[in-house]
């Protein structure tokens, strides 16, 4: 993974749940004490679905698909696949920090993409 652009979670020190960084209290116990967890290795697809009306920014695609992935130690991440084909639960992919588009102002937008390993 690009070590600039990690994806992290927090991890409660009370009960070690796993969740997003927004949250000021784990949405377990309530406590308040975390540490960062940063995503590592390959993932695993949790689940999919292939979206045919694109937002405004995804133009230039009929459709793509997006993914929930379940890295090796536990972390959770949303985002586009690279691929619409063969695509089942389970299999194993690895992240790409890319450009995945310009937004409405033209900016570029950089984002983990998952790909399965070959």
């Amino acid at each position: 993974m690009n070590a600039a652009y990690k994806i992290i979670w927090n991890k409660c020190k009370e009960c070690g749940f796993l969740q997003h960084k927004t949250h000021l209290r784990c949405l377990k116990c309530k406590g308040d004490k975390f540490e960062s967890i940063a995503a590592s290795g390959t993932c695993k697809l949790l689940t999919y679905t292939i979206l045919k009306a694109t937002p405004m920014e995804f133009r230039d695609q009929q459709s793509y698909a997006l993914g929930v992935v379940e890295f090796e130690n536990g972390l959770k991440a949303l985002g586009q696949l690279t691929t619409k084909e063969n695509l089942k639960t389970g299999i194993i992919l690895k992240p790409i920090y890319k450009k995945i588009c310009n937004d409405l102002n033209g900016t570029e937008v950089y984002s983990y993409i998952f790909k399965p390993l070959e």
